[in-house]
C-alpha cells in the first residue's frame, strides 16, 4: 500500500511536467523554423494574403527575404487563398492589394509550377519578398521555397 502511494504521488508531481514536452508536429515546426533562419529567410507571422484593410488577425507564417537593393521594394500579393481580389495572367491565382509589372507575369508563371502545394500566396512588401505556407510539409519544400525566394529576389533586382 505504501507503495502504491508513493508512485501516486511521483505521478501527480511529474505529470504537469509532461504537458512542457513538444508534440511531434510542434518539433517539426521547430526544425523547420531553424533550417529557414540557417538559410537566411525571416520567419514572420502575417495577415491573411486576402485580408481587407481591417482584418489584422496574424493568423498565417510568411517566409521572408529582404530586398537586395532599396530601389527594389514593391507591394503586391499573389494567391490563391480565396476568390478575393482580381485575376491574374496565372490560373488559379488572385492579386490583391495591389498587381506586379507586367514584367513579373512570365516568371511568376513558370515559379508557380515548381511551389510545393503548401504555399498560398506570394507576398511582396517593404520589408522583402515572402510566401505564405503552412508548414505541413518536409524539409524538402523548405528548401524549394527557399530556392524560389532566391530566384524572385534575384527578378526583382533585374526588373529594377
Amino acid at each position: 500500500m505504501t507503495w502504491l502511494l508513493i508512485v501516486l504521488a511521483v505521478a501527480i508531481v511529474l505529470s504537469p511536467l509532461m504537458w512542457f514536452r513538444q508534440s511531434p508536429r510542434q518539433k517539426l515546426i521547430t526544425e523547420l523554423r531553424r533550417s529557414a533562419g540557417s538559410a537566411g529567410l525571416q520567419v514572420t507571422l502575417y495577415r491573411r494574403p486576402d485580408a481587407r484593410e481591417d482584418e489584422t488577425r496574424l493568423e498565417c507564417v510568411c517566409y521572408r527575404l529582404p530586398w537586395l537593393t532599396d530601389d527594389c521594394r514593391q507591394n503586391w500579393v499573389l494567391h490563391r487563398f480565396s476568390k478575393r481580389g482580381w485575376d491574374s495572367a496565372c490560373p488559379g491565382w488572385q492579386w490583391t492589394l495591389s498587381q506586379a509589372s507586367p514584367q513579373w507575369d512570365a516568371f511568376l508563371g513558370e515559379m508557380l509550377d515548381d511551389l510545393p502545394s503548401g504555399v498560398s500566396a506570394i507576398i511582396a512588401t517593404d520589408a522583402g519578398i515572402g510566401m505564405i505556407w503552412n508548414e505541413r510539409d518536409n524539409a524538402a519544400d523548405l528548401e524549394k521555397i527557399a530556392h524560389n525566394l532566391k530566384k524572385l529576389q534575384h527578378q526583382a533586382k533585374e526588373i529594377c
